[in-house]
């Protein structure tokens, strides 16, 4: 291929790729449109990534909780749930926490803790996760909900050993920054780590009831 030919297919590209960014979509169409049919490319774009890499390596990559953090990125992508901080802090302590109240409720009941054998174990192990979880988030200004669904996982026996844990923490470190590079390939500057907390609707709700 010429110089030339090479400068003009580079130039289409270009061209082609400034077309299809999401500032251009949202100034010629409808944004809830715009932004249902980039959710739905780019989460499935995603997840289809992590789906392949579990089913070559045999690691359990794939697991519920990541459906609604993809939805969560890819819909309000400059919130502070949608970026990496929040999202990789957020599933570790959850997946931590989880951990914590399946040994602790185990150790003082003595029962078998899992989803398959309902007992009062399970219930009180699910609620010291969940529990756990939601305030850690909090205070660390981390909050994104789908992290309580990793917490649940884990307390109720949901993640095998450490190599469990190790890959649902490498598919969420995988799926945030897709997330990054998916948006920034569509024209969206989103953080590369930490979101704007100034925009955490958080506390912001209590602030305005009280």
């Amino acid at each position: 291929m010429s110089l030339r030919r090479r400068i003009s297919f580079r130039m289409r590209c270009r061209m082609l790729r400034a077309w299809l960014s999401i500032p251009a979509l949202l100034s010629s169409m409808n944004e809830r449109k715009v932004i249902s049919i980039i959710a739905a490319l780019n989460g499935a774009a995603a997840l289809f990534v992590i789906s392949l890499a579990a089913w070559m390596s045999g690691m359990p990559l794939l697991f519920p909780a990541l459906g609604p953090s993809a939805f969560i990125m890819f819909t309000r992508p400059f919130s502070p749930a949608a970026a990496p901080r929040s999202v990789i802090l957020s599933h570790t302590t959850a997946l931590g926490c989880g951990w914590c109240a399946l040994f602790l409720t185990s150790q003082a009941t003595g029962a078998t803790i899992t989803m398959m054998q309902p007992n009062l174990a399970l219930c009180a192990s699910a609620n010291l996760g969940f529990a756990a979880t939601c305030s850690l988030l909090v205070a660390q200004r981390c909050s994104h909900p789908p992290a309580c669904a990793t917490a649940l996982i884990a307390a109720t026996g949901g993640v095998v050993g450490w190599a469990g844990a190790l890959a649902m923490l490498i598919a969420v470190v995988v799926l945030a920054f897709q997330g990054v590079l998916l948006h920034r390939a569509f024209g969206v500057r989103v953080p590369v780590w930490k979101a704007d907390q100034r925009n955490d609707p958080t506390l912001e709700s209590h602030r305005k009831a009280a």
